[in-house]
């Protein structure tokens, strides 16, 4: 028993922040966050009880991003998450909302299939290689998928640029 609590705790200091980063993504809310990571826990405990093992390091850790990701939409998409908004978060949403970073408001905006691509990529630092294997998908898929993602980026960044330009021209002919 007591070995397994020392697994536990290595387990736990070595997936732990990988899974509330991937979680903060989707959840946006920091108690949602903290359940989901206990949830993705209690789903490895469940997955090494009943006799499984994994093959590798890797195996295990894709085995976690790939849980995480699937208990992450399926809570998003829950009917009580669609409906509610913590109190809390209600306080400091006009006082966050204009320090969000617009490159990330972009990517919030994309697909899934692009966003999650774009995101173990670029702020996860995986390989195209890692992601293939975690997302079971070819690697040419994933480079459209970057390719697409960054495309849809820039699309998404022209249109804001235009529609502040139009606004800001607006702006100085009613100041004259």
């Amino acid at each position: 028993m007591k070995e397994h609590k020392y697994n536990s705790k290595k387990l736990i200091d070595k997936y732990a922040q990988m899974i509330s980063r991937i979680a903060l993504r989707y959840l946006e809310s920091t108690e949602d966050v903290e359940d989901m990571v206990q949830d993705v826990f209690l789903k490895y405990i469940g997955y090494i009880k009943t006799g499984n093992s994994f093959k590798c390091e890797e195996h295990e850790k894709c085995w976690m991003i790939r849980v995480t990701m699937n208990l992450c939409c399926n809570a998003v998409n829950s009917a009580k998450m669609k409906k509610t908004l913590p109190l809390n978060e209600c306080y400091y949403l006009e006082a966050n909302y204009k320090k969000e970073n617009p490159l990330m408001e972009s990517v919030k905006k994309l697909d899934d299939k692009y966003r999650i691509a774009f995101e173990l990529f670029y702020l996860d630092g995986f390989t195209i290689t890692e992601i293939s294997k975690i997302l079971e998908i070819s690697e040419a898929n994933v480079k459209t998928r970057l390719k697409r993602a960054r495309n849809k980026i820039r699309e998404y960044d022209r249109r804001e640029k235009k529609a502040y330009g139009r606004i800001w021209k607006r702006l100085k002919r009613n100041k004259k």
